[in-house]
């Protein structure tokens, strides 16, 4: 009924005001931000593409809604992350301008979609939140076994994007601060491929993300 609705809304209303204000206050590179703000500087007509694991569900609890006409896009291949960078290539492709934002083995995974980063025709910015590893493992009892979980279900990387980048002839920055990706993510970007990335603390960003919801 009217009344339960009008509960609804009025519960999601001062939720989203207090993540907010706590996320407007938080100066460090954590993940739930970088979505946040791609909700609010991305270019208005973008499309923007999640990657699985952490990055489509920061999209689903941060994402703040409004009118810049973003499309959002998602896939799941058969574990999850295959073809991460060649799908969002594919929604760039044909003068589109596009955003993944991706994590860094969802991005290591598919690295080879990099390879046809001169036959696109479009703009794609790819976000990679680098943690060295599976973020979304930490989530689960398992995080506790120490003794296995690093190397088994965390499987951390050691990866130089931005030698990748340049071994692939495409454009690479590494972003120190909110400020400037504010201002990297908003302005119209040129056609073709660049990697934007952001280096996170998997343990630290776990943490954020439970006091937020706290």
């Amino acid at each position: 009924d009217s009344a339960g609705m009008d509960l609804w809304i009025a519960a999601e209303s001062a939720t989203r005001e207090a993540i907010d204000a706590m996320l407007a206050a938080m100066d460090g590179l954590v993940e739930g931000k970088a979505v946040w703000l791609l909700s609010q500087y991305a270019p208005t007509g973008t499309s923007v593409f999640l990657a699985n694991s952490m990055s489509v569900r920061y999209g689903e609890y941060f994402w703040k809604p409004g009118n810049r006409g973003i499309s959002i896009y998602s896939n799941r291949g058969a574990n999850g992350i295959d073809g991460t960078l060649s799908t969002a290539m594919g929604v760039a492709h044909g003068s589109r301008k596009a955003i993944l934002l991706a994590g860094d083995l969802a991005f290591l995974h598919d690295s080879n979609g990099l390879l046809a980063g001169s036959q696109m025709s479009g703009s794609l910015t790819v976000v990679v939140i680098n943690n060295r590893g599976s973020g979304i493992f930490e989530y689960l009892p398992i995080s506790d076994q120490e003794e296995v979980f690093e190397t088994h279900f965390a499987t951390p990387q050691t990866v130089d994007f931005e030698k990748l980048c340049a071994a692939h002839g495409v454009t690479y920055e590494r972003i120190q601060d909110w400020d400037t990706f504010e201002e990297v993510v908003s302005a119209p970007p040129d056609p073709g491929l660049r990697v934007l990335e952001l280096k996170t603390d998997r343990k630290a960003d776990v943490a954020t993300l439970r006091s937020l919801f706290a």
